[in-house]
């Protein structure tokens, strides 16, 4: 394999994941409702399974160290996730629901860290672009989310679950297809995490970057139903979501030559101030032209931040 179908072939990885996170997020609710579960139920589902993720992610990127295989590891893990999804038309009830979802779900928010982890090692390796080949994913959502919908309307909610075995096949499909780039296995078995805390600026940095992600909790919890309730059109509302997430793909083509101008540590500050700029607006009024102007800043406050964190890994 040449060097310059790396990022050709990390790009489809994430674009075949991203098929299915564009579908889990605007529609895995709906299925769960035509299975009769309520409100509270669902809120459940979804909560018990990103708890689930925080050790599921420790775990298997703990073996990821261990083995040296990330490759290997992505093809288990996403013929795993294709499995359960094959399992879901057979449940039944909201606690076989809920287990299943806690494994599947866990599983599915593994593919993106262990990609990303092959993408740090192609940076070190090879020098790509990261942001050239994050940008797929983000475009593979939108299409996904649009599709999706398109393909939904006037169909039976068991119809989500088409899409998500579909989406999960041919993101198993594609890890075949990734760069096998190893790693050398760690020569002993103390966590990382241990010997990443000794180094200078790292949990301030890791805080800095937490933050400044967690901070967009509330947009995604409650920015559709505050602006709902504030007379803003259902049409409106989608073009703001869709918005954020063109500036998000414009952000990340032209992301190395921000990390080149700012550094690292100037883009987690941009990121920073963006974030204050935005939630302070956001948080004062519902006037729907400020809203588009802050909107843009999506792209600093997540892809901003999440290049820099990206590029703080690889250095």
């Amino acid at each position: 394999m040449t060097h310059e179908h790396v990022p050709f072939r990390l790009s489809g990885n994430l674009f075949a994941t991203f098929l299915v996170i564009g579908v889990v997020v605007p529609f895995l609710p709906v299925w769960l409702k035509g299975r009769g579960l309520g409100a509270e139920q669902i809120g459940l589902i979804f909560a018990a399974a990103l708890w689930a993720k925080i050790p599921a992610g420790l775990l298997v990127t703990y073996f990821a160290d261990r083995w040296g295989h990330r490759k290997r590891l992505l093809i288990v893990v996403a013929a795993t996730t294709l499995v359960g999804f094959l399992a879901f038309p057979y449940l039944r009830g909201f606690t076989a629901i809920l287990v299943g979802w806690l494994v599947v779900g866990a599983l599915l928010t593994t593919m993106i860290p262990l990609a990303d982890c092959l993408a740090v090692t192609a940076i070190r390796k090879l020098g790509v672009d990261y942001g050239r080949i994050r940008l797929w994913g983000s475009v593979s959502f939108i299409f996904a989310s649009v599709a999706g919908g398109y393909f939904l309307q006037g169909r039976d909610s068991e119809a989500v679950m088409s899409l998500l075995i579909g989406g999960s096949a041919i993101m198993a499909l594609s890890t075949i297809f990734l760069p096998d780039l190893k790693e050398l296995p760690r020569a002993t078995a103390r966590p990382s995490l241990f010997d990443l805390t000794q180094a200078p600026g790292f949990v301030v940095f890791v805080i800095s970057a937490s933050i400044l992600q967690a901070s967009h909790a509330a947009l995604y919890g409650f920015a559709t139903l505050q602006w709902t309730s504030a007379g803003i059109g259902k049409t409106t509302i989608g073009l703001l979501w869709a918005e954020g997430v063109i500036f998000e793909i414009v952000l990340f083509a032209y992301s190395a030559r921000l990390v080149r101008r700012l550094g690292v540590e100037g883009l987690l500050l941009v990121a920073g101030v963006a974030g204050m700029v935005r939630w302070t607006v956001l948080g004062s009024t519902d006037w729907v032209p400020a809203l588009v102007m802050v909107q843009a800043l999506h792209a600093l406050t997540f892809a901003g931040t999440l290049v820099a964190a990206i590029a703080y890994i690889a250095e």
